[in-house]
This record gives C-alpha cells, structure tokens and sequence, in this order.
C-alpha cells in the first residue's frame, strides 16, 4: 500500500464526524453549523482529491486546494464569530473575510501563479487561524473550567489547534523559511506525521460532535 493510499485513508477519518453531524444537525444549536459545513466540505475535497492523483490531474488539485484554503477560513471564522470570539460583532467578521479574500487573491497569484501552491497564504491562515483558536480556548478554560471534558467547544478548539500546528511546521518547512533548505525527505516524513495527527483530530471532531447538546426549547406557560 503506497503512501497516497494511506493518507487518503487517514483523512477518510473525519467521516464519523459528518454522519454524526447528518443525524444530530435539526436538534443542535445553529452555531455549531459550520462545523459540520466544514466538515462535509473537507470530506468531499479529500475523496476529490484522490481521484485527481489517480487520474494525474495535478494542476487542477492544485488550484481546488488553494481555493479551499479560503472556504476552510470562512467556515472557521465563521464558527469562532458564532462563538463570541469577535464579541458577536459582525463588522469584525466581515473584516476579517474582506482581509482574508485580498490576501488570497495577492497570493494565488504572486509569485508563482494560480495553478501553484498557494503556500503564503496557507501560512498567514493558518498562524491566524490558530491564534483565534488559542484565544477561544483560553476563554473557554477560564469560563467553564469544570466541565471541560464534556464541552463540544473543547474537543474541536482542541483538535483546530493540534492540526494547524503540525500545519503551520510542514508548510513552514515547505517554504524553507529562514535560510533553511528543507529536503525532500524531511518534508515527506512531515506529510506523513500529518496525516496519523488528522487521524487523531479527526477523533477529537467526532468526540465534539458527540458532545453538542440539544438545542434548548423555550416554551411558554400557555
């Protein structure tokens, strides 16, 4: 079984999260949506983009990875607004994504061009990316400290958190930042502890999604 193989079967991984996103979607809280937006969304491009590689379609996963990148920030910011990490301010959001579109557009074409990996703009959205989700966690700690184990906010901050670290040093490493000429082997070894740590967040999603109430209905006295 080859190494392609094997990283599509990993990201495969985040399947129990969307089935369990499918059954629980009408009863939960409306702000957990683009959680499961999202991971739908992830599910798709994986199962695409191993089709793309069998069939040697490389620009065109290429350019549907880059185009991800800025969905996957939406969906995330997104989720982290509905939370109050922004202070339910919709201007903020609004900014962010308006920010967050022109850097992508800079990006996908500077320097290499649309058809290439996008990877500047995958470090900025993914070091921001993980800033918010440090900050929502540390908020959640200090605000439901008791009962974290149980809270859905828990796992997931957790899980964004892990991925976009292992994220951040393999695209970091791709850029050979800092004068640094990353081999081809190390950041293959990269991919791969990428791939077993998705299999570990992916569990983490699953566990949060398990952990997402129902939505509380209010009833009158009549």
């Amino acid at each position: 079984m080859n190494n392609e193989v094997v990283q599509f079967i990993l990201s495969l991984s985040i399947g129990p999260a969307v089935i369990i996103g499918i059954i629980k979607f009408k009863t939960i809280d409306k702000s957990y949506y683009p959680f499961f937006y999202l991971a739908t969304i992830s599910l798709l491009v994986e199962i695409i983009s191993y089709i793309l590689i069998e069939k040697e379609l490389f620009t065109v996963k290429l350019v549907m990875i880059n185009i991800f990148c800025l969905i996957e920030f939406f969906f995330y910011t997104w989720l982290f607004h509905l939370w109050g990490l922004f202070n339910f301010k919709q201007r903020y959001f609004i900014y962010i994504m308006a920010s967050a579109v022109v850097i992508w557009l800079v990006f996908s074409f500077y320097p290499a061009g649309f058809t290439s990996p996008n990877m500047y703009f995958r470090v900025i959205y993914g070091t921001t990316l993980l800033f918010f989700a440090v900050t929502a966690f540390n908020k959640l700690v200090i605000q439901d400290r008791a009962y974290l184990v149980k809270n859905p906010k828990f796992w997931i901050l957790l899980g964004v958190i892990i991925f976009f670290s292992f994220y951040l040093l393999s695209r970091t490493a791709s850029l050979s930042l800092f004068g640094i000429d990353t081999s081809k082997q190390l950041r293959r070894g990269l991919q791969e502890v990428i791939g077993y740590s998705n299999l570990i967040v992916n569990l983490m999603f699953a566990i949060g999604a398990l952990c997402i109430p129902r939505k509380k209905n209010f009833t009158t006295l009549f």
